[in-house]
């Protein structure tokens, strides 16, 4: 009986702690019970370690990343550094023989920063662990002794914080990492890396809201897809890359991607962690704080006389050595670029795959891994993406690779183009020239004027009633200089604008919520240029900036083939096949034909690598199979092709003519005599783009594409 009184005692008490009820809304018998309001507290609410060592087990078990903003009590009260919780993850996937994918994306990353163990040495300890057999089959363990024993060694920024992996009574020991000034910079960098091995330091990266941070490449990103858990803070580091901006603040930040400030404080953290973000370091700060070694502050702190100012001044010099330029970014990365354009210039995914093959330049490889994974490549990477691509200009290649290496042609002539205000790239490069022979001339002034000074100081001048200089006096250089630099603004040289180009992929734009991508856009951008169809849910609103594009998501579509078609009473035969229908035999207009283009109607699923626009060859003894497959999800638009439409490759005939089709005068562009016509062919091909200029207005930036058939409607 005492026994079964005791069971619904603790199925209320059960029941108390699952409501969350107080201690005033408990029933009277259990109060009686329970003695005290104290001893229900205990029952309702967990003790601190077993919390933590329960969150603890929950992350490891999803392989999630490591609580860093919880770090002050997993490395210090249970000394858990981020090195041993990674070799425990990695242990037990390896321990589990599951694959390497199956570690989450930012998970994989920092253990591979810290451990140095990424996908090909993953796999080669699961090879050394297999060859064993039977061994590794009774015991898994073998796989932690050929894990590493201690960190690699990172990078370390100046800025981060130093803190002791120490109890209380330890802390009390050691006086300078407890002050509030702890600073990796302020330590002895051998020492606080040696303590780090040893795991007696752990570092923290403060994130505050006036700071401001650039996104750089993602160098050792690692791209998993099989993934059973998702971390959250995944998501919002993803939205972060996207809307970051290194003239808006964390807190700015905030309010655009209206997330709450303490989880992107700790997204930003992480992401300078592995080196993907960059802290804009302003340079007053460094000088006024009297605690960093060097600082004018510190130097004068206590009004020392002269000698001492210069004693002070001189070892401000030399400490200043740690900050070597380049190592940190200084005002120059901190100015917003209120002299700048912005533009955002908009692409799908497809260009990501272009700069992803390897055999064609392998420094664009980590552009294209930044663009993919952040969905952004900001301005400050864009001379370097140029530089890479026109390592390609000149150079030959095979097949569809030459078609890659043109599309990359032609992206970096495009952002030479945006970057210089929508100047050409030869008349950037003219510019270019002309600019660096007017320093030239400035500079051969600056040493006329050097050695017309150094004269000077041994002979007298003579000055007449007038009180001027008699020529070739350092007065007379200094005009002829003035004049040099009035000439070159007459030659337009500083009438040039620059604009900052972002490149931005539009799934991950497409990913951002309207109210987030209209704050986005109106913050950072006067100009949006898109070079593939996008659709409208992205496209900036009315208040945004100006868009230069397509004008609708529908222009390429199949309707607009046919409405050409129809417009110009000219074109390709073309066969429209409904959703749903299932073909027992091609009919008339499609059977015997060599080839036959194909296009989706949802444009989903047809094209291939960059071509949902370009439609599908096909070959006609299998165009009755490929039609049915189509239709079973889509409207399928069908265009037969004979053998006198192709070339001796098999290959369609095209032509793209860049629009607009009219010249500034009104007057159509008149092509055909670079392309090796017959003067037949010219007058028709000229006719024809005549008449499509006259019956549709096209003044947008693109081109159309004409196709050679022997046979047209």
């Amino acid at each position: 009986m005492l026994h079964v009184l005791a069971s619904v005692e603790e199925q209320l008490i059960l029941k108390g702690v699952k409501e969350e009820c107080n201690w005033e809304d408990l029933p009277k018998r259990l109060q009686a019970a329970l003695n005290s309001k104290e001893e229900w507290h205990k029952s309702e609410v967990y003790k601190e370690g077993e919390c933590y060592e329960e969150k603890l087990r929950y992350l490891r078990r999803n392989l999630a990343l490591f609580p860093y903003h919880l770090a002050d009590y997993f490395c210090r009260v249970m000394r858990m550094s981020p090195f041993r919780y990674y070799c425990d993850m990695l242990f037990e996937v390896m321990k589990n023989e599951k694959p390497y994918d199956s570690i989450p994306n930012f998970s994989a990353a920092d253990a591979l920063r810290l451990t140095g163990v990424g996908r090909n040495e993953f796999i080669d300890i699961m090879n050394k662990c297999k060859s064993k057999k039977f061994l590794w089959k009774l015991d898994k363990s073998i796989a932690k002794e050929l894990l590493p024993t201690q960190p690699v060694d990172f990078v370390i920024e100046p800025w981060w914080a130093v803190c002791l992996k120490l109890t209380e009574e330890e802390m009390a020991t050691i006086d300078k990492i407890r002050e509030e000034a702890n600073s990796f910079i302020l330590f002895d960098p051998e020492i606080i890396k040696g303590l780090h091995r040893r795991g007696l330091v752990y570092f923290d990266v403060p994130v505050y809201p006036d700071d401001r941070f650039k996104v750089s490449r993602l160098e050792g990103f690692v791209s998993n897809r099989e993934q059973s858990y998702e971390d959250p803070i995944e998501e919002l580091l993803y939205a972060v890359f996207v809307v970051s901006s290194e003239n808006s603040t964390v807190a700015e930040l905030s309010a655009t991607s209206q997330a709450d400030l303490s989880q992107l404080q700790e997204a930003a953290s992480f992401a300078c962690r592995l080196g993907w973000a960059i802290k804009l370091i302003d340079p007053s700060s460094i000088l006024q704080d009297p605690n960093v070694p060097g600082s004018p502050k510190s130097i004068l702190s206590d009004e020392e006389d002269g000698s001492n100012a210069s004693l002070g001044s001189a070892n401000a010099s030399t400490d200043a050595n740690v900050f070597q330029q380049g190592e940190i970014p200084w005002a120059e990365n901190n100015i917003s670029g209120s002299g700048y354009g912005g533009i955002a210039f908009l692409v799908d995914a497809n260009i990501t795959s272009y700069l992803m093959m390897e055999s064609i330049s392998p420094g664009l490889k980590s552009h294209a891994v930044t663009l993919y994974e952040s969905g952004k490549l900001g301005h400050a990477s864009i001379a370097d993406l140029c530089n890479d691509l026109s390592t390609l200009e000149g150079t030959k290649f095979e097949g569809e690779l030459q078609e890659f290496a043109n599309h990359a042609f032609s992206l970096r002539r495009v952002l030479v183009c945006l970057t210089s205000g929508g100047v050409p790239a030869e008349e950037v490069e003219k510019i270019t020239i002309k600019s660096s022979k007017s320093d030239d001339a400035t500079s051969l002034m600056d040493i006329s004027f050097t050695e017309n000074s150094r004269d000077s100081s041994t002979n007298d001048f003579e000055i007449n009633d007038e009180n001027l200089v008699h020529p070739g006096t350092p007065k007379e250089c200094s005009d002829e200089r003035k004049r040099l630099s009035d000439l070159d603004v007459a030659k337009g040289l500083k009438k040039q604008k620059n604009y900052r180009v972002d490149i931005l992929r539009c799934e991950s734009l497409a990913a951002l919520s309207p109210a987030t991508l209209d704050r986005l856009f109106q913050r950072d951008y006067d100009i949006v240029v898109s070079m593939v169809p996008i659709p409208p849910s992205v496209l900036p609103g009315r208040e945004g900036p100006a868009h230069f594009g397509l004008p609708s998501p529908s222009s390429m579509t199949p309707w607009m083939k046919l409405v050409l078609y129809s417009a110009m009473a000219s074109g390709p035969l073309s066969v429209v096949l409904m959703q749903g229908q299932c073909l027992r035999m091609l009919p008339a207009p499609l059977s015997g034909c060599e080839k036959a283009l194909l296009w989706s109607w949802d444009g989903s699923s047809i094209g291939g690598l960059g071509k949902k626009s370009e439609g599908n060859l096909v070959k006609g003894s299998i165009l009755l199979h490929c039609v049915n497959s189509l239709l079973n999800h889509s409207a399928v638009l069908v265009q037969p092709l004979s053998r006198y439409d192709l070339d001796e490759a098999g290959r369609v005939v095209t032509l793209d003519v860049p629009l607009p089709l009219k010249n500034s005068d009104g007057s159509t562009a008149q092509i055909g005599e670079e392309l090796g016509l017959s003067s037949k062919e010219m007058f028709n091909l000229n006719s024809l783009l005549a008449g499509l200029a006259n019956k549709m207005s096209f003044s947008n930036v693109g081109y159309i594409r004409l196709l050679r058939c022997h046979a047209c409607i």
